[in-house]
């Protein structure tokens, strides 16, 4: 039993609030007429409050975003999965007195260059190792039924509300 926990039945509050004399059906009637208007505000109150539990419950973490996309979209069987996204590993560049040459080009020359020996590393701006500008993925599997249009959307607005503020580059692949 919780503090929130409150019964407004005919076998509730109003018949064990009024004294035992004046428990009459018309008294009892009366009663639930006028605590109708808060039984209506009592359950809109409940029902946010689970809103609001559900929402403190859930993170930007990915096993939390997970759940909460399962909880919506797959609630049975439980496919949708985040994955990373496409990482390239930078190659670091070296000053001469640790004597690790390293030929370096742009992305744009590889393949152009007169030397013989393995191809020049690329050198790559900070914009193309940054995951590729793709962070995560959310897989959907095909099985869940995803609207291009309306589910889509809200699937991106739960992803928007639960993810990491950094982590603003993902996209929805439907697998």
């Amino acid at each position: 039993m919780s503090v929130f926990d409150i019964d407004f039945s005919s076998t509730g509050l109003p018949r064990y609030l009024t004294p035992v004399r004046l428990r009459l059906k018309k008294m009892l009637a009366w009663l639930q007429a006028l605590a109708s208007p808060v039984k209506y505000l009592y359950s809109v109150f409940t029902t946010n409050r689970q809103n609001n539990l559900y929402s403190l419950a859930h993170n930007g973490q990915v096993c939390y975003l997970q759940a909460a996309l399962n909880d919506v979209f797959d609630p049975s069987g439980r496919g949708i999965f985040i994955s990373d996204g496409a990482y390239v590993d930078p190659d670091f560049i070296y000053e001469v007195i640790e004597d690790k040459p390293l030929f370096i080009d742009t992305v744009a020359e590889i393949g152009s260059m007169v030397i013989l020996a393995p191809d020049p590393v690329p050198l790559y701006t900070t914009a193309e190792t940054y995951w590729l500008g793709i962070q995560f993925v959310v897989n959907v599997p095909y099985a869940v039924s995803v609207s291009p249009g309306y589910d889509i959307h809200r699937l991106k607005a739960i992803v928007d509300k639960y993810r990491l503020v950094s982590k603003n580059n993902y996209t929805v692949l439907v697998v």
